[in-house]
């Protein structure tokens, strides 16, 4: 048991660093090779074997763990968009209609 929880706390570390990173693509990679690694070793586990309690309140944790990192990045990233300056409605206009025999010059 001791190589699978390494390797599950191992995965689990690699998690937490790409969610820490705000690399959200790679974190799902990460999240979903721990979710396989965590079903084999629970696979691997008798039924009413108590490391199956311990290796789900990891789950939970871990979860509610990266869940809240997820959105404090977002909600750190709603602050730094919302101190960019705004542009002028440059863009918000929109375009005057045109027949396609007039020139813009």
């Amino acid at each position: 048991m001791k190589p699978k929880a390494a390797e599950l706390e191992a995965l689990a570390g690699r998690l937490r660093a790409r969610v820490a990173e705000r690399r959200y693509p790679e974190a799902r990679s990460a999240l979903q090779d721990y979710c396989q690694a965590l079903r084999k070793t629970a696979a691997g586990l008798p039924p009413g074997d108590p490391r199956l309690c311990r290796l789900e309140e990891d789950w939970r944790r871990l979860l509610e763990e990266t869940r809240r990192r997820v959105l404090a990045g977002r909600t750190h990233a709603r602050a730094r968009l919302a101190r960019l300056p705004r542009v002028p409605g440059l863009y918000l206009e929109p375009c005057p209609a045109r027949h396609t025999w007039e020139f813009s010059g």
